[in-house]
């Protein structure tokens, strides 16, 4: 990475990264793109638009300036506080208000993985469990039939357009993987239906306890889909006894170790692609930013009760560089990809045979079944692309953000193809090393491209992408912190278009790596959160447990959908909002 061209370029130790963090020197950037319909849209222009545009949504305003100078973690000028009505909106008034439900490019249905604890973050016994689990998923049909068909007063009216898409009254099944099952059955985009095993427990967790996953129907609006991802995790909250809690962490912080399959992920399935060309460009394009998305999403940087390493806070910056960020990952190396580029999932143009054994031939599985826990996978039963990187969020809203983010990239990928662009391939080596960076220090990590990935070759398909993912020839992308910035740069012209850029649910993503959070200096995540509860705990001479804090915020941060841990105003600069 250090040796340079043009201009003298020092190469960047992991101990330079960490002196960096809180110091550095000013700096410009050459800007993004700032073409940017105003209007949403769920159909993509059959050519790039050429019109510039400086006019903001109605309910968005530009604050006041932000200074960031001096501060080499960010890219972007003239940072501002961005206000904006649609922060401002209370949950139960957006739900009400379906005239303006922003539409999904795709639909979008998410796995949810829940521990299920003691008092003392102890997992309940196996055998005990199989009574009781069952006991919990009648009360769970019992209690969604009443939201649905009468009302309740803990939970908030169901919008008629989401009733009428219920098919058919909740049920239960017996299932020979997960249990006992409550079934709800919805409809489709076609008209089709599909039925969903929506409260039960995770049937690929090991018999010695388990997991609840909560799984939404596949939705076709932003609203929607949060408004089923908060009824579960309300439905969990009713339905579990009162020595039992949910807790919403990738890793049990009070675990003493890592037991395998023992975590938990955010799982998305999004489905209603045009082709099978559309889908496979949407894939890769998910691929090109796994590294990102997992930056972003980490949130298991506790076991034992304990993180890896002594928690850093240097001028109010969460450094913490030898604390892994998720802990999940880093272990759980049997159902996901790997690190190794010569293993990892691989570019794909088609989604027919050849490629079907061209994919499972490079991450060495025998089919199908086996190959499916990578991840990304485009092949699954449903027609669907399933994403399993992510890291179980604390917060309902971070969730649909993630979501968010995921159908942004697919309709980029769109937008390419209806132009005959080629999404690019930025390579297994590129993508592995990152992943293994973000892995372990998050946003913190550096970023560092295969030395064969040139500016020229991703030019040749995209010379937008180029520029965003390695950064401008006098400022290369040096930092995760950056690369996240410059891929929302990259998609700032859909996000616009989609209506995503000024949504609640996106807030706390922008506002990890752009700010400001009330409390902390960006780049912060949820995994940074934990790590700052433990802090503050040890600080104050109180025990570090979290868990019980955990417990709390599950319950907090999934009763209103807009809520969650990275309080503050949001800042961002011109090239995203100009």
């Amino acid at each position: 990475m250090g040796k340079g061209k043009k201009k003298k370029k020092k190469g960047t130790s992991q101990s330079d990264l960490f002196a960096n963090l809180t110091t550095g020197t000013s700096q410009t950037t050459e800007t993004a793109p700032t073409t940017a319909p105003t209007t949403a849209s769920t159909t993509a222009p059959t050519t790039a638009s050429t019109t510039k545009t400086t006019e903001l949504p109605s309910g968005v305003s530009i604050g006041n300036p932000v200074d960031r100078s001096g501060d080499n973690l960010f890219v972007g000028t003239d940072y501002r506080e961005i206000n904006s009505w649609y922060y401002e909106r209370p949950w139960a008034e957006i739900l009400a208000d379906t005239e303006l439900w922003r539409p999904l490019p795709f639909t979008h249905g998410i796995e949810m993985e829940l521990i299920i604890a003691d008092d003392n973050g102890e997992y309940p016994d196996g055998d005990e469990m199989v009574f009781r689990m069952r006991e919990i998923v009648k009360e769970a049909i019992k209690i969604m039939d009443e939201i649905l068909y009468e009302g309740r007063a803990d939970f908030l009216p169901v919008p008629d357009y989401i009733r009428q898409k219920v098919l058919a009254r909740p049920w239960g099944v017996e299932d020979i993987e997960k249990g006992f099952a409550m079934k709800i059955r919805y409809q489709l985009p076609d008209g089709n239906t599909v039925d969903i095993d929506s409260f039960a427990r995770d049937g690929n967790v090991t018999a010695i306890t388990y997991i609840l996953e909560l799984v939404t129907p596949p939705c076709e609006y932003v609203e929607e889909l949060a408004f089923w991802a908060s009824t579960l995790f309300l439905l969990a909250k009713n339905t579990l006894p009162s020595d039992l809690h949910i807790i919403a962490s990738a890793i049990n912080p009070a675990a003493k170790e890592y037991q395998r399959g023992l975590t938990q992920a955010d799982h998305s399935h999004l489905g209603s692609f045009r082709s099978e060309l559309e889908k496979i460009q949407a894939y890769c394009m998910i691929r090109n930013f796994l590294p990102h998305i997992i930056a972003l999403t980490c949130n298991s940087p506790i076991i034992n009760n304990h993180p890896t390493d002594v928690v850093k806070i240097i001028n109010n910056r969460i450094t913490a560089p030898n604390c892994v960020r998720s802990l999940r990952l880093k272990n759980n190396t049997t159902m996901l990809s790997n690190n190794d580029p010569k293993h990892f999932i691989p570019y794909l143009t088609a989604t027919d045979q050849n490629a079907q054994n061209y994919f499972l031939e490079v991450v060495q599985k025998a089919s199908l079944e086996d190959g499916r826990f990578q991840d990304v996978f485009p092949f699954t039963d449903w027609g669907t692309i399933e994403i399993r990187i992510s890291d179980a969020q604390i917060s309902i809203c971070r969730r649909i953000g993630i979501a968010l983010l995921i159908q942004t990239l697919c309709y980029k990928a769109r937008k390419l193809l209806e132009r005959g662009v080629w999404v690019p391939d930025v390579g297994s080596e590129t993508i592995a090393a990152n992943r293994k960076n973000a892995i372990e220090r998050g946003l913190i990590s550096l970023f560092k491209p295969a030395p064969n990935l040139t500016r020229d070759f991703l030019a040749k398909y995209d010379a937008d992408f180029a520029e965003q993912y390695l950064g401008p020839e006098n400022q290369p992308v040096r930092y995760m912190t950056q690369a996240v910035q410059r891929m929302f740069f990259y998609l700032k012209e859909e996000l616009l278009e989609l209506g995503f850029l000024y949504s609640p649910f996106l807030k706390p993503l922008l506002q990890s790596v752009f700010g400001d959070v009330s409390y902390a200096k960006p780049p912060i995540t949820e995994a940074e959160y934990q790590l700052s509860l433990y802090d503050y705990k040890i600080k104050n001479g109180e025990d570090p447990n979290i868990l019980y804090d955990l417990i709390y915020f599950t319950i907090e941060y999934c009763q209103d959908p807009l809520n969650n841990p990275l309080t503050g105003t949001l800042t961002l600069p011109k090239e995203m909002w100009e």
